[in-house]
């Protein structure tokens, strides 16, 4: 098949979620279909366009960057949106160069298929002529947003953000039914969205994890260690992070007060470099050119979420390297998971604490969950399966399209 991809950037180099998943679907379809990328780039964000090409994807990056989160026009911009249908995560995306390049292409050449690969590019697709699309929703993005709004003590944010939470739900319930499919990465998702879209028009693929790339090494643990990975200028991993800084960490010490704890990822948020540098035992370990080692010498992952959708990469990156997890009902989300059996799943401070307390001091348990926690992600989560069913999800659109 020849495919038009759309997507707010490059994917390269994997070090993001959804970097993550949309570099390993596509390095493998693209060794059976001729796929033509166009996207923007996010501003001071680093991206390889010729590693991305050597996969046989041939690119086209615009000339107009989204701006950077940041700064004074950033929030004048915030402002500008309360005057918007859409919501700012929308409107931001939108361009008028991208909706041409697209339209352009669409007209010049012949494609069986236009695949968006996040949800908020939708606005950019205007005109394309009777063509089978398909959606990737990695989030649902207003479910995001009202968990966001159920923690915010701040009166005037917490109103902005359900004003946003309202918008983006109003724009996935208008422009994700116009697609031929659409794929959620967990059964949930797919609940949620099939209030909007006929349900035999959705379809799951879950987030994966590369199982020879992530696999234990020999070399031993750093005993009592905690280790939290994700992206840290992401609003949903900020707020874990200092939730569990603030809540959970002092009683963790309390009762194992040898422990420590890393926080590794890209672009740190200042308010959590603040935050860590409080603690003479906590450690951030910024934009690192592989997690493996830091994930590799934990004793113990953590996954302490309080907002998002969608399923954790992190988790299977965790399960497959072998290492006991402790993670909130919200971070398990979207996986097929049991607690007790792969992984600890609690919620409240103290229960949180009290699991990851007795995973330090209880090396049996520790390997019991990382044998269970390795074999599913052998069973089910390995990459080349899922960009089979991507694949067949495409081949479905052809034919479902009128």
């Amino acid at each position: 098949m020849r495919v038009l991809v759309i997507d707010e950037e490059i994917p390269f180099p994997p070090n993001s979620g959804k970097r993550i998943r949309t570099f390993n679907l596509f390095k493998y379809l693209a060794k059976k279909h001729e796929i033509v990328w166009i996207s923007r780039q996010l501003e001071g964000v680093q991206s390889s366009r010729t590693d991305f090409e050597a996969l046989g994807i041939r690119t086209q990056v615009l000339g107009e960057p989204v701006r950077r989160k940041s700064g004074l026009q950033f929030y004048i911009s915030l402002l500008a949106n309360l005057l918007s249908p859409n919501p700012y995560v929308v409107s931001s995306h939108f361009s008028k160069e991208m909706s041409r390049a697209i339209r352009d292409i669409c007209l010049r050449e012949p494609f069986d298929l236009v695949h968006c690969e996040w949800t908020p590019y939708a606005a950019n697709m205007q005109g394309l002529g009777p063509l089978p699309t398909v959606c990737s929703a990695h989030n649902v993005e207003s479910m995001v947003w009202y968990r966001n709004q159920c923690i915010e003590k701040n009166p005037i944010k917490k109103l902005y953000i359900g004003l946003q939470a309202r918008k983006m739900e109003r724009f996935e319930r208008q422009t994700l039914p116009a697609f031929t499919r659409v794929i959620s990465v967990s059964d949930r998702d797919r609940h949620i969205i099939s209030t909007w879209v006929a349900s035999d028009h959705i379809a799951v693929i879950p987030n994966g994890v590369d199982i020879d790339y992530f696999r234990r090494d020999c070399n031993p643990e750093v005993p009592k260690s905690l280790v939290f990975v994700g992206s840290l200028d992401w609003r949903p991993n900020i707020d874990c992070v200092l939730y569990f800084l603030d809540e959970i960490w002092p009683l963790v010490k309390s009762a194992v007060p040898e422990s420590s704890f890393s926080i590794v990822g890209r672009n740190p948020h200042h308010s959590l470099r603040i935050r860590a540098e409080r603690e003479p035992s906590v450690n951030i370990y910024a934009s690192v050119q592989d997690v493996r080692p830091f994930v590799n010498s934990a004793t113990v992952c953590v996954v302490p979420l309080r907002i998002g959708s969608g399923s954790r990469l992190k988790i299977l990156e965790a399960f497959a390297m072998e290492k006991a997890v402790v993670s909130t009902s919200i971070g398990a989300e979207g996986l097929e998971v049991e607690h007790g059996r792969h992984l600890l799943i609690a919620d409240s401070p103290a229960d949180f604490a009290g699991a990851v307390a007795k995973l330090l001091s209880d090396a049996e348990r520790r390997r019991q969950l990382s044998v269970e926690g390795r074999e599913l992600v052998e069973r089910q989560y390995a990459w080349p399966a899922l960009a089979a069913q991507l694949e067949s999800e495409w081949e479905k659109a052809s034919c479902q399209h009128p």
